[in-house]
């Protein structure tokens, strides 16, 4: 039997504790909502739009004005205005087809940084059909940011480069993914976790067996032997079995994990 000390397997309590000291917060620059940092775009605001914006060229001594939702006046949405300014520089130049390829994917990046805004501050998201859903790591009873930093220190010495969210598929499976990033452009490691272990019946030694499950899916490449993809493979099993609770995740994962998942499926509360 597992108590309520079982954090204690990764001994990473103190990762989350208050004893840490805190280091100085440096100032940050005010950023203006009104234009662009390079001062090349303006931007007005409109308590009717929500899901649209949109640009009127030749302003302003020849530069756009982008006409934006009034709520993206606040600071959280400096980096999406960022997006919508470079998105208008292009979107008043000439069409040709490698422009018009870079304004779709600045508008695609656009709206996927508002839904993750809107994610982070607990808000409703205007995810559409074809756009990758924001990343949600905090869930009612467990945070996988925590649940991840405790995975990492403890098994990959705090090396391994990932992001993690709570799942949006209703399905039992948890997954790993690449992503791209909608403000650098660079790849990125994703791992989903079955919404079925945010629950008040899982226990902490569940969702970190889980995510170190996920994390080796990360550090170790898919097997390519006689025609077939080996997922897991020799050394993942081997790897897997190093978890401190393996047997009690693997029993809660056949036994329980089904029962949240139809429960989930009939609409009730885990």
């Amino acid at each position: 039997m597992i108590g309520e000390g079982q954090m204690d397997l990764f001994g990473q309590l103190d990762l989350f504790g208050a004893g840490a000291p805190r280091e100085e917060t440096p100032a940050v620059k005010k950023i203006s909502p009104d234009s662009s940092q390079n001062g090349m775009v303006t931007f007005k605001y409109n308590p009717r739009m929500k899901k649209s914006i949109r640009c009127v060229g030749g302003f302003l001594f020849g530069h756009p004005e982008v006409l934006l939702p009034s709520y993206m006046k606040a600071p959280e949405f400096a980096q999406a205005r960022e997006i919508a300014a470079e998105w208008a520089e292009r979107a008043i130049r000439r069409k040709t087809q490698k422009n018009k390829a870079a304004v779709k994917d600045l508008v695609n990046r656009f709206w996927t940084v508002v839904d993750q805004v809107l994610a982070d501050k607990g808000e409703k998201t205007l995810e559409s059909r074809g756009r990758v859903p924001p990343i949600r790591p905090k869930g009612i009873y467990h945070d996988l940011n925590q649940v991840l930093a405790a995975v990492n220190e403890t098994y990959f010495n705090g090396e391994l480069t990932c992001r993690i969210t709570w799942s949006n598929r209703v399905g039992g499976l948890s997954f790993h993914s690449m992503r791209k990033d909608p403000l650098t452009g660079e790849d990125f490691h994703l791992i989903s976790i079955s919404r079925g272990y945010d629950a008040q019946n899982c226990p902490f030694y569940a969702v970190a067996g889980v995510v170190y499950h996920e994390c080796l899916h990360v550090v170790i490449p898919v097997e390519e032997r006689g025609g077939r993809r080996i997922v897991h493979g020799r050394q993942f099993r081997q790897r897997e079995k190093r978890y401190i609770y393996y047997d009690e995740w693997v029993k809660w994962h056949k036994e329980v994990l089904p029962k949240n998942i139809r429960a989930m499926r009939r609409g009730k509360e885990l």
